[in-house]
């Protein structure tokens, strides 16, 4: 997806010596590409100039600005931070530095390192439009809007441009972030055996608050769940306590934990999970789990797990991500399930000319359970199963966003063999006042706690709306 002319401005400013002459006449004509819209081409002008033996200092380090403007409109994101950590070596002044270090950390954005970002224009940004844009961009990636929120108040901001809207676009995200929510969602489900799930729930988030790097949240949530197999009706309700904490830049504790009832039974329910993010390289994250198992029969015989879960997510190079998680299943029948999951992703490449980008995923489960039965959920002795596919991202305009998702692979249960897919799209936008929306479809023939095997498939879609207070 294209960047546009982001340092246009300042590659504009004239060459300071000339005493290589043609170097200096390929740095123009670099910019000139660049202003006519030839990215390919002014970065083959760039690196001409560069190639160049001598050549003031300064004629140096405008090619090497120029050469990471180009690369970041082509989305060559490697290359342009190479590009501004050599534009960065060679600067003579402060502003010339903070320059390069801006482009840097567009860079370093655009491949997914926001911490790298952040520590490079945070002593600066505040002030100045360009290293601002990019400050808010990493928190808003890290989860830090808090720290983003002191920034949304430039003294100037151009009434038009790139830069403009993509500073509102982010104000607006730091500020639904910053205020208190109301959230509405629906969810339904019908699988081949049948089962007709339905939900609606509601909650309210407070405004954060936050004191430098610890931040805490707390809001309330109610939920009402329909499960119907054509057979019996069962109705579920529950009510829990939302929290989520910032502890520092490294820790972050999530709880959506409560009490839960169907008929006369009572039981807790929820999710708690922590989080610990040294870099943009790793982190790991253990959850503990507590749900009653969702199906009529399990639900009479009052059938509730535990799941406790632990797992990284390690980033050998800038576009792949390796996520393997280990879990233990408690089922309150005795049984007990040992399994794990992985998933390896390449990061979407941007496709040329276009708003949309496609990328991979591979992913697999596998697991083992201590007493397997029949008739009350799923549950055989074991089961595995490994799906690759394809991602794609598509922007409709600078408010909506659809991804989607096509995998197919292979399941085994009990040793017998039967084909696995999964398609799914998503729409996620903006709504008038602020408001934020999420659609989710999907079709899947692997494994739930409800059913799976041999010609099993599960329908699903998802909505939920949140606007600000």
């Amino acid at each position: 997806m294209n960047r546009r002319l982001l340092w246009l401005a300042l590659l504009l400013a004239p060459v300071a010596h000339a005493d290589a002459p043609s170097m200096a006449s390929d740095i123009q004509a670099g910019r000139a590409a660049l202003t006519a819209g030839q990215p390919a081409k002014a970065r083959g002008l760039f690196e001409a100039a560069l190639a160049q033996p001598g050549g003031a200092r300064e004629d140096r380090y405008a090619a090497s600005m120029g050469l990471g403007q180009s690369e970041l409109w082509l989305g060559a994101y490697p290359g342009a931070a190479s590009a501004f950590r050599d534009a960065h070596a060679l600067a003579d002044d402060t502003s010339g530095r903070q320059a390069a270090d801006t482009g840097l950390a567009q860079a370093l954005n655009a491949q997914g390192y926001p911490r790298a970002a952040y520590a490079l224009v945070e002593p600066f940004a505040k002030g100045q439009l360009k290293p601002t844009v990019e400050l808010m961009r990493a928190t808003q990636a890290l989860g830090w809007q808090d720290l983003g929120a002191s920034y949304l108040d430039l003294a100037e901001l151009p009434p038009q441009g790139y830069l403009s809207t993509q500073y509102r676009l982010l104000k607006d995200d730091i500020q639904f972030a910053e205020s208190a929510q109301l959230e509405g969602d629906f969810g339904y489900s019908h699988d081949s055996d049948g089962l007709d799930t339905l939900h609606f729930g509601t909650s309210y988030r407070f405004a954060p608050l936050s004191n430098g790097d610890w931040s805490q949240r707390w809001g309330i949530a109610a939920g009402s769940t329909r499960i119907d197999d054509g057979v019996d009706v069962r109705h579920m309700v529950d009510l829990s306590l939302l929290g989520q904490l910032r502890l520092g830049q490294y820790n972050t504790i999530d709880l959506n934990l409560g009490p839960g009832r169907t008929g006369g039974w009572h039981y807790l329910q929820g999710t708690a999970g922590w989080t610990l993010q040294p870099g943009d390289s790793f982190s790991l994250s253990t959850g503990v789990e507590r749900a009653p198992v969702p199906t009529n029969t399990a639900i009479a015989d009052r059938l509730i797990d535990d799941v406790y879960s632990i797992g990284v997510s390690i980033r050998p190079a800038a576009r792949w991500y390796v996520l393997p998680t280990y879990y233990r299943q408690n089922f309150s029948d005795g049984n007990q399930r040992d399994g794990g999951t992985l998933r390896v992703l390449l990061s979407p490449y941007d496709i040329p000319d276009t708003s949309g980008a496609i990328g991979a995923e591979f992913s697999a489960r596998i697991f083992h359970s201590s007493q397997p039965s029949h008739g009350v959920y799923f549950n055989p002795a074991n089961y595995r199963t490994a799906q690759i596919g394809l991602v794609g991202v598509y922007s409709l305009n600078q408010d909506w966003k659809v991804r989607g998702v096509a995998s197919v692979g292979r399941q085994v249960v009990d040793g017998a063999g039967a084909s696995a897919y999964t398609v799914g799209v998503s729409l996620n936008g903006r709504l008038p006042g602020n408001g934020r929306l999420e659609l989710q479809m999907g079709r899947s023939s692997t494994a739930s706690a409800a059913g799976g095997g041999s010609g099993y498939w599960n329908n699903s879609v998802s909505l939920a709306v949140r606007y600000p207070l």
